[in-house]
């Protein structure tokens, strides 16, 4: 045989080889690949199908009972349902459709069951008015009606429905109450704060009505009376009655001064 033919045939011969070990390498990733897939598969029919890892029980913590029953009824988690399958979120946004549940978390405890962790809103003040009572949290969220509210609670009158108010006032309430000075300092017992319709607030400080108007610049307000019942000629306790008109902040108006004598 002539060395051309040998010098062929060992290429050949090599070629061969490599091509059995390419088929081989291709074999294996295919099987590789395959039970991979497989496996990946047969997790998703185990979490999300079979009957291994379903709903048995469904619990709830925090807040009261009836809040508690109100989240239990309104998240509709079937029994049997796979855990896997429970959506967070709309099991989220069903409970909050009730007002008094400020948040809520889904927590699945493998295998079979679900906790429901509710928090309630926390009362900030409570509205009255309009044959009503309600409470509002910091937010100014209307969450619940009440026939009678906490004594520790703020209780406001208005000359409105509760439900009638707009966020952004129910939310300067609960700011101007929560921003109020002590009594030291303003010398004298905050009365209940009255709203009428338009929103505009009064309170009676002692002998001195505070015209609040909206409420709004709540701190500067505060800052204004503060300095002016700090004077000598405005006394709360006195027995002269007074008003202070801090609708404008930056221009306050005060009437019923005693007259100067000299």
């Amino acid at each position: 045989m002539s060395v051309g033919r040998r010098s062929r045939s060992r290429r050949a011969g090599g070629t061969k080889r490599r091509g059995r070990r390419v088929g081989l390498g291709r074999r294996a990733l295919l099987l590789w690949t395959g039970g991979v897939l497989a496996a990946a598969a047969a997790m998703v029919f185990l979490f999300y199908f079979s009957i291994a890892f379903v709903v048995e029980d469904v619990q709830v913590t925090g807040g009261r009972e009836e809040v508690q029953a109100s989240a239990l009824e309104r998240a509709q988690i079937p029994h049997g349902r796979p855990l896997a399958r429970v959506s967070e979120g709309r099991v989220s946004d069903r409970v909050l459709a009730d007002p008094r549940i400020a948040s809520v978390e889904v927590e699945r405890d493998w295998p079979s069951s679900i906790t429901l962790v509710v928090t309630e809103r926390d009362p900030a003040l409570a509205l009255r008015g309009g044959g009503t009572t309600w409470l509002a949290d910091a937010s100014g969220v209307l969450y619940e009606q009440v026939e009678r509210p906490s004594k520790k609670l703020p209780l406001i009158s208005l000359r409105t429905d509760p439900t009638e108010l707009d966020r952004e006032t129910v939310t300067g309430l609960a700011e101007m109450w929560r921003t109020r000075p002590d009594p030291d300092t303003l010398e004298g017992e905050l009365g209940a704060p009255s709203v009428d319709r338009d929103g505009a607030v009064e309170m009676d400080l002692g002998q001195v009505t505070l015209l609040w108007g909206t409420p709004t610049d709540n701190e500067k307000k505060w800052h204004v009376v503060t300095a002016l019942v700090g004077q000598e000629t405005i006394d709360p306790q006195g027995a002269l009655a007074m008003t202070i008109d801090v609708r404008i902040p930056g221009t306050p108006v005060v009437t019923g001064l005693p007259e100067a004598t000299g």
